[in-house]
């Protein structure tokens, strides 16, 4: 029986249909039809919906479009058998001490019920957002790290259930546990949000950071800004939360100028935490580039390029088995930006791999603030602001001001308003504070660890 993400709607039948020793397909979840599955079989009794399964030399199949929606019946995932195995095969192994548990707490994503990532493949048929109460997942995860003897946990969603941050990490956060999770979020999360998750035990996250352009980020259809996803970054720098992410180019409506803005901004962003690479979007099955292509410009060519060589036969429909897909645009960006952009962020994965880590934060007296800045090589610097300035970068800190309520803030201390706003553009033109759209966020971190 085979069953999963690459087994999902005509994948999984063109599988069935070319390999005859598999006896079932289940395309979709399995939870609904794997008991009645097993029920019919004992009984010599019809197979149920949304099992591909063979009679008289055929196929057949009907789809099942129930959704597994109630998680109470649940058990925790059990893992007996393979840590039981891993001993058997390597009593010593680094697995067995500590081992990161996987676990999930939720299906579908609630972003891409309302806008899908143009980009995005996931949740074929199954995007509806669905999560397990709370009181479930702390016994769970309570139960878990009892049997296995471990602290680290990966969950496995594709997206967090935004409750869970104070129900679930903020509890743990005031029991003060050690227990370790890996998260999936969205970037638009406050510093208060971030500082829960980070008390609460996440230590890693992959806040689905893709891009520091403003274009690209509306042609993903990601509902985020570059001013949201430097302070994801920001604050969990700062709350000691490693940020996993990637730039991704080549995107059908993306421009020259796209590529210009972001390698400004990446050089104002270097005391943060590098992604690991930049590269190319795949074209998945099941985002919209793949269902409406014609709309977003783009031509598919072919399945990717790797499917030939793991599948030599004849019989077989590549572009029915293939999960991504070779593409073209009408897209012509200047190779030199795109080598400019690559070596830009290969240099900053290599400073912060070096002992000259760069650096940008400001330290806070009660008359004036200091700000420390080794961003550029060879050349740190060190600034004292008093007054209006000052005012500025602690009150823009936290999160993205308005100019209006900078101007009002900086008034109510003292400072006249035209003063406020001559202030602001200067510590942007030197890069402490970041603009976007008539907001602005201070770039540099606080060096108080109390915040």
């Amino acid at each position: 029986m085979f069953g999963g993400a690459n087994f999902e709607s005509e994948m999984g039948l063109e599988y069935f249909r070319v390999f005859p020793w598999i006896d079932f397909v289940v395309p979709g979840e399995a939870e609904g039809v794997l008991i009645p599955l097993m029920k019919s079989l004992e009984k010599n009794e019809p197979i149920p919906n949304g099992v591909a399964h063979r009679s008289d030399g055929g196929i057949v199949f009907a789809e099942n479009h129930e959704l597994h929606e109630d998680f109470s019946d649940n058990a925790p995932p059990d893992y007996d058998d393979f840590f039981e195995q891993l001993r058997q095969i390597d009593p010593d192994s680094s697995l067995l001490e500590n081992p990161v548990i996987l676990y999930e707490t939720a299906r579908g994503c609630w972003w891409g019920e309302k806008h899908h990532c143009t980009f995005c493949g996931l949740n074929a048929t199954t995007m509806k957002f669905r999560s397990k109460p709370m009181e479930q997942v702390h016994a769970d995860i309570s139960y878990l790290s009892q049997r296995y003897n471990s602290f680290r946990f990966r969950l496995v969603d594709n997206i967090l259930e935004m409750k869970y941050i104070e129900g679930i990490f903020g509890e743990m956060a005031r029991n003060n546990f050690d227990l370790q999770f890996f998260l999936e979020v969205k970037s638009n999360l406050t510093k208060q949000q971030i500082k829960l998750l980070a008390h609460g035990g996440a230590n890693v996250i992959q806040p689905g950071i893709e891009s520091f352009s403003m274009n690209q980020l509306l042609e993903m259809d990601k509902g985020v800004r570059p001013l949201q996803n430097i302070l994801c970054m920001k604050w969990a720098m700062y709350y000691g939360v490693e940020v996993n992410w990637n730039i991704l180019i080549g995107f059908p409506g993306e421009t020259d100028e796209d590529y210009r803005q972001q390698i400004q901004l990446v050089k104002l962003l270097l005391h943060l935490p590098p992604p690991e690479c930049v590269g190319d979007l795949w074209l998945e099955r099941f985002s919209p580039y793949y269902t409406r292509p014609e709309e977003y410009g783009v031509t598919i060519t072919g399945p990717g390029e790797a499917y030939p060589y793991v599948y030599d036969s004849e019989d077989i429909d590549l572009f029915r088995i293939a999960y991504d897909f070779e593409f073209t645009t009408q897209n012509e960006i200047d190779p030199a930006l795109k080598k400019e952009l690559t070596e830009t962020v290969q240099k900053w994965k290599a400073r912060h791999q070096s002992d000259d880590l760069p650096y940008l934060f400001f330290t806070k007296s009660m008359n004036f603030v200091t700000v420390y800045d080794d961003r550029s090589i060879g050349n740190p610097n060190k600034n004292r602001f008093e007054g209006a300035p000052a005012w500025i970068i602690v009150f823009c800190n936290e999160s993205p001001k308005t100019m209006d309520q900078i101007k009002k803030h900086a008034q109510g201390l003292g400072a006249e308003e035209a003063a406020a706003e001559q202030e602001v553009l200067q510590l942007e033109k030197m890069g402490i504070l970041y603009g976007e759209k008539g907001k602005y966020l201070t770039l540099a971190l606080p060096h108080n660890a109390n915040l």
